[in-house]
Parts: C-alpha cells; structure tokens; sequence
C-alpha cells in the first residue's frame, strides 16, 4: 500500500523488534496510543500476528526507513473492524506520517476487504489525534469514562466509527476537491474493462461456449429426441389399426 509519504508492508523480523520498543509500557508512543501494554516482546507481536490476532503493518517512509506501525483486528459481526498503530519516535510526529499511514488502512479495509465499519479509541490526552479524527469524516460514538490512565489520574477515552457508506460519500467528495486523488485499486479500471471486452466477445463468438449454452443445447437435443420417439409408436398403430378392428369383427 502506498502513499505519498509511506507505504505499508507486512512485518520483517527486524520491525517486530521495532514495536517491542515503541510500545512498550511507559514508551512515548505506547502513551500517546494508549496502548494496555500487554503485548511487551518481539516475540508476542509476531505471535499475534501470525496467528491472526492482530494484522500488522510496518510504515515505511520515502528512505525506506521503518517509522511506526499500524494494525487491525476483527470485532463484532462480520465486516467490523478496529484500528490500532502509531508513528515510533515523537520527533516524527506531526509530520503526515501517522496520517496517511492510517488513510491507506482504512483504504485497505473497505475497498479491498469489504468492511463494513472501523472503529479506534483514543484518549482524550491525545490532542494530536484529536484534531486529526475530527476533520476527517469520523463520527464520534461515545465516551469510556475515566478509561485510561497516565499521570497519577484516569482520563476519558473516545471511540470513533466510520461506515462503509461514510467511507465512499469522503471518497467522492475527495475525487472532486482532488483532481490527483485515485483509489488505490488492485487492478485498473481499464484492465477490467478489458477483460469484461473479452468475455463479451467469446460469449458471442461462435466457438464460445458457456454454461447456459450447453443447457439449452442438451435442452434442444432432449425435445428433438422426444419428437421422435413419438413418432415412431404413431406410426406402428396406423399399420395395425385397420386390421386388428377389421379380425376382431370377422369372429362376430
């Protein structure tokens, strides 16, 4: 997945080590993702994600440097999705990295893995984040009292939605401010015209052949066939008929 400023790549071994530090207890970025902290080695990040637990990407920037990292997981019925990640070191905060990483996520969630609503969290310490989520479509679903702690007291938590429907209305009102905005779809559009072209042109060849076709030719044959052996029994009686009646009245 790529953006202007990173792209997403799944995990090297190299990255999980890169998560174990960044948010680890008491790390500025685990602090800022108010992360539970339950997940503290290199070796409990690859676990869950090879186990599908968490589905994690490593963020990378324009010198292929690893920056941060971002994550979903199933929630809820099918199509439900939460969101998770942060950008690793707080001199690269503020930068567009977190930002987009995040944008290509949620790309990835509804238009290539059919997702019905995203959620995340976040505390209401996070003033970063806050001005982020709040101009960009997100709606915001309820407040988690006294939810995370940090700084000898709790603080409330938020929890943000976004709907599949929420998700493409931004989509195309992106496509009209943004002349230079494209979905980033797996295959191009013109591709898949092309394709569609060429599936016309064999249906209505007359070497093609398709399901419907062989049905309605078995279909055809089996009508034929039952004509005929119709035929047949008619055609024996016409023979016997005049002269079977004709014995029959002999006798009387």
């Amino acid at each position: 997945m790529q953006g202007k400023l990173v792209r997403l790549e799944r995990p090297a071994d190299q990255d999980y080590e890169l998560m174990a530090q960044w948010f680890g207890p008491d790390s500025a970025a685990a602090v800022m993702a108010a992360t539970e902290g339950d997940v503290v080695t290199a070796e409990d990040f690859r676990k869950l994600d090879h186990t599908g637990g968490l589905r994690q990407y490593a963020v990378r920037d324009g010198e292929d440097r690893t920056v941060g990292a971002v994550h979903y997981k199933a929630q809820g019925p099918f199509g439900g999705y939460v969101l998770g990640g942060a950008i690793g070191e707080p001199e690269l905060w503020r930068r567009g990295f977190g930002a987009e990483a995040f944008d290509l996520l949620i790309d990835h969630l509804f238009h290539a893995r059919n997702a019905h609503r995203v959620q995340f969290t976040t505390a209401l310490y996070n003033k970063n984040v806050l001005r982020l989520v709040t101009g960009v479509g997100f709606t915001l679903e309820g407040i988690l009292r006294e939810y995370f702690y940090l700084d000898g007291r709790h603080h409330d938590g938020a929890v943000w939605g976004l709907l599949r429907h929420e998700y493409y209305a931004a989509v195309e009102e992106l496509k009209r401010t943004d002349p230079t905005f494209v979905l980033p779809d797996t295959i191009p559009e013109a591709d898949k015209a092309e394709a569609r072209r060429l599936l016309a042109e064999y249906i209505t060849s007359p070497t093609g052949k398709t399901s419907a076709g062989l049905l309605l030719a078995a279909v055809g044959a089996a009508e034929r066939n039952a004509e005929g052996r119709a035929e047949e029994p008619a055609e024996g009686r016409s023979e016997g008929s005049a002269g079977a009646p004709a014995e029959g009245r002999a006798h009387l």
